[in-house]
């Protein structure tokens, strides 16, 4: 039998020889990248001065993977740079185009000045903020770019999660069951897995989730789903403040603003509702 030490040894060593393969791959990727005529395998071993059999497997790799394709020359058979990426350029380029529609509309709304806007998308369990805008009012409610929160505790994430599509949500379910789910981040958060179950019918009941102080206490966060032109959830926008004394007087104007600011990104990015 392997003892533990040896099997620990052994991965480690996995990880380690993996890197320099990652490395190459990208030096590939550049290589080829910056080739107007697709180089052939003996091409990139050469130029990358790398060794000839680790590269053609490491490039038979790269194909079936999508990151490279055949590109036959009427010389030699060459490499250019697979739809893979192109895949991961869109979606990259898709969250930028996002956040700069955000910034336009945000600036451009004089009413949304008295909150601290924010937008996450939802990755995994969690949602991550991808742009947040503070009040002008300087009423100290800020999200961090990069900041990440449990899904099931935000404004943001229960906006998103609700607005799935029901296969989907169930996928979701399955991958992060309530039994993984963290504890609640204050006194103010949902006490079971049932009772967070029961606020996401309600918010697709309304159109909108409401952090009350679940995140922050003194602070609450009303949000609504962003699509995009296939329908599809991309993002949460959220609008937060710190609850005051007229706070029940103020919280209609604070879901009819999410609701609308959402819409609004939302037709920006090509949805259209049917």
């Amino acid at each position: 039998m392997r003892s533990p030490v040896s099997e620990s040894q052994s991965s480690s060593g996995r990880e380690s020889d993996s890197v320099p393969a990652l490395r190459r791959a990208v030096k590939i990727l550049d290589m080829v990248g910056r080739r107007d005529i697709p180089p052939s395998a003996a091409d990139i071993a050469r130029e990358l001065s790398l060794p000839r059999s680790s590269t053609h497997g490491l490039i038979n790799t790269m194909v079936e993977l999508g990151l490279l394709e055949a590109a036959q020359g009427s010389a030699h058979m060459g490499y250019r740079l697979g739809g893979r990426l192109l895949d991961w350029a869109e979606q990259a380029g898709g969250r930028h185009d996002l956040v700069g529609a955000f910034h336009q509309i945000i600036g451009a709304s004089p009413e949304l000045a008295a909150y601290t806007v924010s937008l996450s998308i939802l990755e995994g369990s969690e949602v991550v903020y991808l742009a947040s805008r503070t009040s002008e009012r300087g009423l100290g409610v800020h999200y961090a770019v990069g900041m990440r929160l449990p899904a099931v505790y935000t404004a943001v994430g229960m906006a998103q999660l609700s607005a799935m599509e029901t296969g989907r949500f169930r996928e979701w379910l399955a991958l992060y069951p309530t039994s993984t789910w963290p504890a609640p981040l204050t006194s103010h958060g949902a006490r079971s897995p049932t009772e967070v179950l029961e606020q996401i019918r309600e918010v697709q009941e309304r159109g909108y989730a409401v952090d009350n102080e679940q995140i922050h206490h003194g602070v609450w966060c009303f949000a609504a789903a962003v699509r995009a032109a296939d329908g599809s959830v991309v993002a949460g926008l959220g609008l937060s403040q710190p609850k005051g004394v007229d706070a029940e007087r103020d919280a209609p104007l604070l879901a009819r603003l999410s609701i609308s600011t959402a819409a609004t990104l939302s037709a920006r990015m090509g949805y259209r509702q049917r």
